[in-house]
């Protein structure tokens, strides 16, 4: 029965789309949340105070920091991109490290030649402005590149270019997690965990079909490294398996340790800090028990 109610949810959302001409319905919807919120708060917060939400969810001097952020949510902020990076950099000090997500526009596009000295990046407004800032590395991988700047920025991206599934052993995501890193966002959803979610997926792969057909379909890309060579690079990415992420926060709050995540409202965006160790083991525990952040399709060992 929960099967049959699923299908149908997926088919009323394809014929909304198809009515309004809606592209992409994750983003409509939030848009249209985004409107109404806006009626409703109005407590203005600086770059000093989400950097106090941050210290006091963990974030200190030598931390490593993943950092997805939606800046078009920050409709009460008052300051620049660029207050909110060096805020958080003076906290993190010469022995911490930042990172955000880098991947370019069009990156499913394997016609598209990934030029990684220049393209910008898809990740918002935040994540573009910090790609500029001097002495950043941004990993050389089309699908999930990130960017990173610290003591640890070089590790951390050096081999991206050698993964085969954007989140394996060679991914910032994964080598967050051994350095014992926070995953944080800003003005996302309050359920979102973060890319360091689908390290487990990868881990998994061989265990756990549907996450095996997450990564079945083998495309080549072609790159500019920082030297202004081409290079080519294999992966194994999605194939077109359909899938509803769940909406909510019942999987976290129910199984995950209080002490390793966090999420706090600071006016109308929502803080959220995930430590990424703990996350990948405990999703990859959850999800061969059968527990997962998706509900469609039903999972099998």
């Amino acid at each position: 029965m929960k099967s049959i109610w699923i299908l149908f949810r997926l088919k009323i959302v394809r014929l909304i789309k198809y009515i309004f001409n809606i592209s992409d319905f994750t983003l409509f919807t939030r848009k249209l949340k985004r409107n109404v919120e806006k009626m409703v708060y109005h407590k203005t917060f600086t770059a000093k105070d989400i950097v106090k939400v941050m210290m006091d969810m963990g974030m200190k001097q030598g931390s490593v920091v993943m950092l997805h952020c939606a800046m078009n949510n920050f409709y009460n902020y008052r300051g620049r991109a660029e207050d909110l990076i060096n805020e958080i950099m003076q906290v993190l000090g010469s022995e911490g490290t930042l990172c955000m997500p880098a991947y370019p526009f069009d990156k499913k596009n394997p016609d598209k030649i990934f030029d990684v000295r220049s393209d910008k990046t898809a990740a918002g407004y935040l994540a573009e402005t910090f790609r500029h800032y001097p002495g950043v590395k941004r990993s050389l991988n089309k699908l999930h590149s990130v960017c990173a700047l610290g003591k640890n920025a070089e590790f951390l991206v050096s081999e991206h270019h050698l993964s085969k599934t954007c989140f394996d052993e060679k991914s910032p995501f994964y080598k967050l997690g051994l350095l014992e890193g926070l995953s944080f966002s800003l003005g996302l959803p309050r359920y979102f965990i973060g890319t360091v979610g689908h390290v487990c997926e990868s881990l998994l792969a061989e265990k756990l079909l549907y996450y095996k057909n997450q990564f079945s379909k083998e495309v080549q890309y072609i790159y500019i490294d920082k030297e202004g060579r081409r290079m080519y690079h294999t992966m194994n990415t999605e194939c077109k398996v359909p899938y509803i992420r769940s909406r909510n926060t019942k999987l976290v709050d129910t199984y995950f340790d209080k002490e390793k995540y966090a999420r706090v409202r600071l006016s109308n965006i929502w803080i959220n800090m995930f430590d990424a160790e703990y996350t990948i083991q405990k999703l990859k525990e959850l999800a061969c028990d059968g527990k997962t952040i998706y509900t469609y399709p039903p999972f099998y060992r």
